[in-house]
């Protein structure tokens, strides 16, 4: 019996169950600190645009006037968005794998006479 007709050999391209769970945790968590601190970041920005439009002048080395709180929201907004839009390209890109996976495995079944 070749690999293409024995279903129980998973294809290479589609990672079994248990892997995909340590792979989402992994990025997921990856995701949550390089999301918090790029949204910090972009946060940060938007207070300095937003101090620029309210001709607020901030302290002597600072970057904006209260820089803490678009710091704040930046980083919670970047924690959780980021993975979300990870986790959901990936669980996209495993329901297609398992599409064309179980399509293959239903023609070689169908192909045994």
């Amino acid at each position: 019996m070749s690999r293409e007709q024995s279903p129980a050999v998973p294809s290479h391209d589609t990672p079994l169950p248990e892997d995909r769970v340590g792979r989402n945790i992994g990025v997921g968590c990856f995701t949550f600190f390089i999301g918090a601190i790029s949204g910090a970041m972009v946060g940060v920005g938007l207070g300095k645009l937003a101090g620029f439009f309210t001709r607020c002048t901030p302290l002597t080395g600072l970057p904006a006037c209260e820089w803490w709180v678009f710091a704040g929201y930046g980083a919670a907004i970047g924690a959780v968005s980021l993975p979300v839009l990870a986790l959901w390209r990936l669980r996209r890109a495993d329901r297609l794998a398992d599409r064309i996976a179980s399509s293959a495995q239903s023609a070689n079944s169908s192909d045994r006479g």
